[in-house]
């Protein structure tokens, strides 16, 4: 009976140090989830080149006159198709030259007080000069998203820098005070028709401008239900371009459909926490959040407890152009890790994955990613490194760590910081 009892006992105790430690993982994930926003690409190409804007005007000297090829009857055209406009050299046209094919709509007005908010402009596609005249030239149709036609426009295009950057997750049941809003005026249906519902990752028009909202910043989408209850949160949307009376933007994430006149009130760019139930607290790392609330009363900066001493390891491992593998042997650095990690009884590795800026931007983000997952699966598969104790970021050829001027300088680059924090 008594060694029944001892085991039982003994079973418990087993049961509640699992239980507690099983507890401990979770309080980190979720405060991991609840202070770390993940950065995605906000604004796409497809976002840049394929959406609509709506302008008071705009030149449109050059105009598709004619197919290149009238052995068919189509009236819709796409990639690779060739068509002739009605500018050549003499008007500086050259062969190479981009240009952006866009079609002009009807009037749009603001649904409110029906003024006139500009013209509806929709970018269908790019086209390429592949063959120059005095007064005409062949065009080849690229990336296009939407069908072109007989009579559409093009002007000279302008690449513009896609968005790789952290979402704001706004948590809080109320709406900023003081803060500048405008509404949803206008929902783009297809190609113009206007419609009353938008959802995620679709294009809506906001009746703020340029100097007030500008490409990236970020807007709240909310609704008043009625005048005796509190604002309802929908969701949030981001700037893709901006004129003088309105501005596109694409909704980033919505808990409902998004209707005209909901209202879209602007987030500072100096946003800096993350609110919450439990009060808003700085948008700092986990680590640092660490360093912080160990802090006892009466410590300086610079003298933790000895119990709540935190160290650190840093490692940087270089990869070669273009490469998704490490260079050199680097099985010492990341025994160190093992090591180091094994006295710890809490802990965090933080992996940073750069390039250079030799490249298109997009690409040089997926191979900064694909180097930090290079990393974090040899920790984990090589060296028995638990995965929900490693974070990663990714920038591409954003913040380098150096200038980029020559070889010598894109090649340290060409890296993937490791740190581990500790205590």
């Amino acid at each position: 009976m008594k060694k029944l009892l001892i085991l039982i006992i003994f079973v418990f105790l087993a049961a509640a140090l699992i239980g507690s430690a099983e507890e401990s993982k979770k309080i980190l994930n979720i405060q991991k989830a609840y202070v770390f926003l993940p950065e995605s690409l906000l604004i796409s190409e497809t976002d840049l080149n394929c959406s609509y804007f709506i302008k008071a005007d705009m030149a449109q000297d050059i105009r598709i006159v004619g197919k290149h090829l009238s052995t068919h009857e189509r009236k819709e055209f796409s990639d690779h198709d060739e068509l002739v406009i009605n500018k050549g050299s003499r008007a500086g046209l050259k062969e190479g030259d981009l240009l952006m094919i866009i079609s002009q709509g009807r009037v749009i007005r603001h649904p409110r007080n029906h003024d006139r908010l500009g013209l509806y402009f929709l970018k269908k596609s790019l086209a390429e000069i592949t063959c120059i005249y005095d007064e005409r030239a062949v065009i080849q149709l690229q990336k296009g998203c939407n069908p072109v036609n007989v009579g559409d426009f093009g002007i000279l295009y302008k690449p513009e820098q896609t968005l790789f950057a952290q979402k704001i997750d706004y948590k809080l049941c109320r709406i900023p005070s003081n803060a500048v809003s405008g509404h949803v005026v206008f929902f783009d249906l297809a190609m113009g028709i206007p419609g009353e519902i938008a959802g995620d990752s679709q294009y809506v028009t906001v009746d703020l401008g340029e100097g007030v909202v500008g490409k990236g910043t970020f807007l709240l989408i909310y609704r008043q239900v009625a005048s005796d209850l509190p604002p309802l949160i929908i969701g949030l949307g981001i700037v893709i371009h901006s004129e003088n009376t309105n501005s596109t933007v694409k909704i980033l994430d919505a808990s409902s459909d998004v209707k005209i006149n909901d209202r879209m009130l602007v987030l500072p760019k100096e946003l800096k926490t993350v609110p919450g139930s439990a009060g808003e607290r700085e948008n700092i790392p986990i680590v640092e959040m660490l360093q912080t609330e160990s802090e006892e009363p009466g410590l300086t900066e610079g003298e933790p407890g000895a119990d709540e001493m935190i160290a650190n390891l840093k490692v940087d491992v270089l990869f070669d152009f273009d490469g998704r593998v490490p260079s050199g042997d680097h099985a010492a650095d990341f025994t160190a890790i093992k090591d180091f990690i094994a006295a710890k009884s809490e802990y965090l590795i933080t992996l940073r994955g750069y390039t250079c800026s030799i490249g298109r931007e997009e690409y040089n983000l997926r191979l900064s990613s694909d180097r930090v997952e290079t990393i974090k699966n040899i920790l984990i598969n090589q060296y028995g490194i638990d995965a929900a104790h490693i974070e990663t970021f990714f920038y591409g050829e954003k913040e380098p760590q150096f200038d980029n001027s020559s070889e010598v300088e894109r090649k340290k680059n060409r890296l993937v910081k490791i740190e581990v924090n500790g205590k």
